[in-house]
């Protein structure tokens, strides 16, 4: 279709049919707007029951509220594997830096991985267990929160490219 007329005649009928549109569907203004930042402050469903609910962080991701006896379970498995992590990291730096048969410029690569995933036991597991734990709710302040994400990024990328590493010697 091609359009006669000038752009500031188009514009005008755009926001005249625009206008009309919104007189005739009134309920189209209390839909969500998609590029809000934040969601309302009204909750949508308040009747339902806390083990199931729900909610929309700010980034429009869905976060699961769990109910008691979850936290227990989930908190009681990512605290074991937070554990067994520090566990066998250690065990592999104390081992190779005690028997001198390991001591092999192959194995410094294993301690340096070893040291990585430690840095991710140490800084990174547990913040994120506890904010699971809490329904995504970050409780540690806007300073630590910064702090953290750059932990997470140098731990896990250290991890990452030790294993590249440790994969291109092999």
């Amino acid at each position: 279709m091609l359009l006669r007329g000038s752009p500031q005649q188009f514009l005008e009928h755009h926001l005249l049919f625009v206008e009309n549109a919104e007189q005739q569907y009134p309920a189209w203004e209390s839909l969500p707007n998609p590029f809000m930042t934040e969601e309302p402050s009204v909750p949508a469903e308040p009747d339902l029951p806390s083990s199931n609910l729900t909610n929309a962080t700010d980034c429009g991701e869905e976060i699961l509220l769990y109910g008691d006896t979850e936290k227990i379970v989930i908190g009681a498995v990512l605290s074991i594997i937070i554990l067994m992590t520090i566990a066998g990291n250690g065990l592999v730096i104390i081992s190779v830096c005690i028997v001198k048969k390991l001591r092999q410029p192959s194995n410094y690569l294993v301690v340096s991985l070893a040291a990585a995933d430690l840095s991710v036991a140490f800084a990174v597991m547990p913040f994120v267990t506890i904010t699971d734990l809490v329904g995504g709710e970050w409780l540690f302040g806007k300073v630590f929160c910064n702090v953290f994400i750059a932990m997470d990024v140098m731990c896990c990328t250290a991890s990452i490219m030790t294993l590249c590493i440790i994969s291109v010697d092999r």
